[in-house]
């Protein structure tokens, strides 16, 4: 998996290009409303952020509680910020897609072997955003019930 690191590595140093452009579709795609009006300066941060700490996700070098701990807290977040889930949903595919965007025009990958090894990466890579998006959800779930129960205790 030397080509996996390498390409991890190549992830994290072009987080910046990669949030970039991340940046251009959830601002502008009608699936992501609640993200057009947002600061695109923070925006860059959040996708920046995750890119340039992917190695540790995906790696596994990051336990899966800390991983749930940090997309429930996002997810918590993003609900009290009032962004809807779906969309919120949407904001993860849409970096996952970036990133593989990103791989792919920059044509890192010339043989059979660098392909094979790639799609190593990709499957260790839809995992993290599965679960992301799966904390996510749960966050909101969470924060329904609790509201839910707050209003029934009145």
């Amino acid at each position: 998996m030397i080509l996996a690191g390498k390409l991890v590595s190549i992830i994290e140093k072009n987080s910046d290009v990669i949030a970039e452009e991340w940046v251009k579709e959830v601002t502008t795609l009608p699936y992501t409303r609640s993200y057009w009006n947002q600061p695109l300066d923070e925006l860059h941060e959040r996708a920046a952020s995750v890119c340039r700490r992917i190695g540790y996700f995906v790696d596994k070098r990051m336990p899966r509680e800390r991983l749930a701990a940090f997309y429930r807290r996002m997810g918590g977040t993003r609900k009290e910020e009032g962004y809807p889930v779906e969309e919120v949903v949407m904001a993860l595919f849409l970096l996952k897609r970036q990133i593989w965007l990103f791989i792919m025009q920059e044509g890192f990958l010339s043989t059979h072997l660098e392909l094979y090894q790639a799609l190593e990466l990709n499957n260790r890579v839809v995992l993290y955003f599965d679960r992301a998006v799966y904390h996510v959800a749960q966050a909101y779930s969470d924060a329904e019930e609790k509201e839910e129960t707050g209003k029934n205790s009145q």
